[in-house]
């Protein structure tokens, strides 16, 4: 008797543990991005001091395609000098935009920073990593060259 009450308690038991699991229904595939599309609205800059808070350079990207509101999508502009391959870039980031614009003062920062001399034209590579906001699926695009002559403006040295 002892030993059919064990059977029935084990024939029990299992068929409640069986019972109690349940399948989930085949998760949603989400379809991956593309990379983005860079483009620029000049590619040679000559500022002066006068267009120091001037937009001069603006950036435009295409949409990337990802499965998500843009909302959640993350781009970082990336600047570097050409040859260097963006081993000391200068970073942007935006977000809910496909597009960022540079001042004559920002992009002359950069040059000074960078140690350029004042009055000679430098070439700068110029690219858009595009990702979800965490990070994944992380894109590159094109690498477009723009060329730039810094102006004498010492306020914006700074050491790094």
């Amino acid at each position: 008797m002892r030993k059919i009450f064990k059977y029935t308690l084990i024939v029990t038991s299992l068929a409640y543990v069986i019972a109690a699991c349940d399948k989930v229904d085949n998760l949603h595939y989400y379809g991956k991005g593309n990379a983005v599309t860079l483009s620029a609205s000049t590619t040679i800059l000559t500022p002066k001091v006068i267009d120091s808070s001037t937009a001069l350079l603006t950036l435009n990207w295409t949409f990337p395609n990802y499965a998500t509101d843009s909302s959640n999508m993350k781009y970082i502009v990336e600047i570097d000098s050409t040859g260097r391959n963006f081993s000391k870039e200068v970073t942007k980031t935006v977000t809910k935009s496909l597009n960022t614009t540079y001042t004559g003062r920002d992009l002359n920062t950069i040059l000074l920073n960078y140690g350029y001399a004042v009055g000679v034209p430098v070439k700068l590579d110029v690219r858009v990593t595009s990702s979800y906001l965490n990070n994944n699926e992380k894109y590159v695009s094109n690498v477009i060259q723009i060329s730039v002559t810094p102006y004498s403006d010492p306020s914006n040295l700074s050491t790094e």
